[in-house]
């Protein structure tokens, strides 16, 4: 890397008096670490020199000891607002040090001549942090941490962004006007609508906190800044902090965000991150609500005492209610959000018991359409809609993505765990068409009984040994996930087993579904036939989208394999 190189001062007057000297300490853009054993604070500048002086009169700084900073000849203003808002986010994941930082850099990102150049260099900074004793982990293990993937510091791009301030103005609006209100945030899987979610919590958090003791050259930070000054105006109006809860429908899901926000700190509790029921427990001033689509309806669940308790506490009707209308009732401004496209089971809620427990709220849609997670982008998305309802008619190849179908599927389940040696999370997962019988065995105890759940062309698989953080379990690699269990988290690869209940009929250019080989029981009770193949395409497609870098497939009726080898490109 041309001219990269990090050097070390005392952060102190005699340190800033060295960094004068220096051929790059003023008038010339810089990145830097301040820092002492426990604590450290990154930021950037132009002017090096003067940003030290303005550090060392900062009451917050007294305790840091030592100062990185980070020249090179290439670096220009875009590039340096991009690496300290990286770095900030891989440290408070990397979790050696407590940040300082009350803000992640800058708002939103932007493309700028040679963006990935820049941030290729990333990887030479780590090494170097690394070699300085600066970090804990390595960069993979924190790029594949759940803590990096659900940062609040993540940047957000102009879309994410605009769609994050303008809930955040229908919040403050509807509360100067003493009316309630509602915001809903639509895209399909992987468009980043959790991140926008977190970076608003996170905004409103700790607004009241954030001073703005000297210039951070702002003009990309100017409107966050006059939110801050709106979100403060707010709290002093209602007398008290905001009072805020992140609701997750899904258990495993939310087991992993709590965890995050329990160490992400800077505002963000881990009790903010509850349940549906748990919104009876405190009064809110704002619900936010992830994977709406999974809250339910009184059917096919297993906690309906709890369920109904918590309705009639709320003056609500369980019988006719749903988690949506406790919600409503339980909060003055709500955001959820929401895809009806990502409904897979019969207790899900329908669109129009969703519709209908918001009627009468004054509410604000936005749709998210910019694809974020996977690197096939929205063609990959649109194109498994167009293959899963049988409406596509050729091939299509998908750029800078790895979508391939295997003939023989213990092949394509030992590449996932090649992939997973090399990558980090990579996991196989499959349609329910098997029965559970390892549940609650140990595993050891199962590959030593022969107690597999899966036998397909004589090869012997395992269900997922957990429900709760499945994809985050040691032995996750050795066995094979559900939908249940892979919903809401992003991997590296994904294999995908198309089970013996779904198939292919070449007659009507129909999906089918075989009842008999589903064994999802609380998915097809008291359902209709086209309602429950609608959940388990769904179901498909969600597993699908998981990948990042790419998907395999494998189908075990020869009319599904044969389909899906119309559209994807064959593993030779």
């Amino acid at each position: 890397m041309q001219g990269l190189n990090i050097r070390h001062f005392d952060f102190s007057k005699e340190g800033r008096d060295q960094v004068l000297k220096t051929k790059k300490g003023q008038d010339w853009p810089v990145v830097y670490l301040i820092h002492n054993d426990k604590e450290l604070y990154i930021g950037e500048s132009s002017n090096m020199s003067n940003r030290f002086e303005q550090h060392l009169n900062n009451k917050e700084r007294k305790g840091l000891k030592g100062i990185e900073i980070i020249f090179d000849d290439e670096f220009n203003k875009s590039a340096i607002l991009d690496i300290e808002q990286s770095l900030i986010q891989l440290c408070t994941a990397d979790e050696k040090y407590k940040l300082q930082n009350q803000n992640g850099g800058q708002s939103k990102k932007h493309n700028y001549y040679q963006r990935e150049k820049y941030l290729n260099k990333l990887d030479i900074i780590w090494k170097e942090l690394s070699r300085k004793g600066m970090t804990n982990k390595s960069l993979l293990d924190v790029r594949n941490s759940d803590l990096f993937k659900y940062s609040p510091y993540n940047t957000l791009t102009s879309e994410q962004d605009n769609v994050c301030n303008a809930v955040i103005k229908d919040i403050i609006a509807k509360f100067k006007e003493g009316k309630n209100g509602t915001s809903i945030i639509k895209g399909v899987a992987g468009t980043g609508k959790t991140i926008v979610l977190i970076n608003m919590i996170y905004k409103l958090i700790n607004a009241t906190k954030y001073d703005i003791s000297f210039s951070e050259e702002d003009e990309v930070l100017s409107e966050y800044y006059q939110i801050v000054h709106d979100i403060k105006q707010l709290v002093a109006t209602l007398g008290h902090e905001l009072r805020i809860g992140y609701v997750v429908p899904v258990k495993s899901i939310r087991n992993t965000l709590r965890k995050v926000f329990g160490k992400t700190k800077n505002g963000l509790t881990s009790k903010m991150v509850i349940g549906p029921l748990d919104v009876i427990k405190n009064k809110y001033d704002i619900l936010f609500v992830d994977e709406a689509h999974r809250l339910v309806q009184r059917k096919n669940i297993s906690n309906m005492g709890s369920n109904d308790a918590a309705m009639r506490k709320s003056g609500l009707d369980p019988l006719v209610d749903t988690t949506v209308d406790l919600i409503v009732k339980n909060a003055k401004y709500k955001v959820f959000v929401y895809d009806s496209n990502q409904t897979v089971k019969g207790s899900d809620v329908t669109d129009d018991q969703f519709r209908k427990a918001i009627s009468k709220e004054s509410v604000q849609e936005h749709t998210l359409k910019s694809q974020m997670r996977c690197k096939g982008g929205e063609s990959y998305v649109s194109y498994l809609d167009r293959i899963l309802n049988c409406s596509q008619e050729l091939f299509q190849e998908i750029e800078e993505y790895d979508f391939q179908i295997f003939d023989d599927v213990d092949k394509m389940i030992n590449k996932i765990k090649e992939l997973d040696r090399k990558f980090g999370l990579c996991r196989n997962a499959a349609g329910y068409s098997w029965k559970w019988k390892s549940k609650k065995k140990k595993y050891e105890d199962v590959m030593k009984n022969n107690l597999q759940d899966i036998e397909i062309q004589g090869h012997k698989y395992v269900w997922n040994a957990t429900n709760s953080e499945f994809i985050l379990s040691k032995n996750a690699i050795n066995e094979i996930g559900c939908i249940h269990t892979m919903q809401g988290y992003d991997l590296n690869y994904v294999g995908v087993i198309f089970g013996r209940e779904i198939d292919y009929n070449p007659k009507t250019n129909k999906i089918e579904i075989n009842l008999k080989n589903f064994y999802d029981t609380n998915v097809k009770k008291a359902t209709d036939y086209e309602t429950v193949k609608q959940y388990i395409i769904n179901s498909y497609k969600v597993i699908m989208e998981r990948g990042i870098k790419g998907c395999y497939v494998f189908a075990c009726n020869e009319n599904m394999q044969q389909y899906l080898k119309r559209f994807i490109k064959e593993n030779k």
